[in-house]
């Protein structure tokens, strides 16, 4: 190591720190969080929701406040339901607004199963998707050599639907892909008579 110029070694220690994704052991298993940031698209998305999503709010408070500019009674029942769906609209568009971009990997060792999560600003966690053990088709670590980056991701059975899992080098990826492939291995009944 005292042979490598300086640049080459200063090149390792940054690559070595600049691991994105962290793994944080839990009593049942482990959190993997990818550390990829949110993509352009949802962070536009959730922008305009959010904004859309306070315009029929408004909308619709002003129609319930707003004093009546008719008697007629036939009127106020119009405004009530036009109401009711602009704060339907607007609870369902702010809902959207406020989901979280972060995805975390749960892997879930007590019961045999890894499940897609991403947790609101809030830190409330919904399931996006949830996958046994027995329906994991592969582990695959697919690198670039020009990026010098690597992707880890599971396979849900013989199909093309994946689940990115961490992001990093491969020298950084290799221990996660072999702990997974040790875990997924384990049956739950294995793993709750072990314990």
């Amino acid at each position: 190591m005292s042979d490598m110029p300086a640049s080459v070694v200063g090149f390792q220690d940054h690559l070595a720190k600049s691991s994105s994704f962290t793994v944080e052991d839990i009593y049942w298993g482990y959190i993997i969080r990818s550390g990829r940031g949110p993509s352009l698209g949802v962070a536009i998305a959730q922008a305009v929701c959010f904004f859309f999503g306070m315009c029929l709010l408004t909308a619709a408070a002003g129609l319930l406040l707003l004093p009546t500019l008719f008697f007629d009674g036939g009127i106020g029942t119009i405004r009530l339901g036009a109401a009711a769906l602009f704060g339907t609209f607007a609870a369902y568009l702010l809902w959207f607004a406020s989901r979280g971009t972060q995805a975390e990997v749960h892997v879930d060792t007590s019961v045999g199963e890894v499940r897609e999560v991403i947790c609101n600003r809030a830190g409330k966690p919904t399931t996006v998707g949830a996958f046994g053990f027995d329906t994991i088709g592969g582990i695959y670590l697919n690198t670039d050599e020009t990026t010098n980056s690597a992707v880890l991701s599971l396979r849900y059975r013989n199909t093309s639907q994946t689940v990115m899992v961490a992001e990093g080098t491969e020298a950084q990826l290799v221990g996660l892909r072999d702990r997974l492939a040790n875990d997924l291995m384990v049956t739950p009944t294995t793993a709750a008579r072990a314990a």
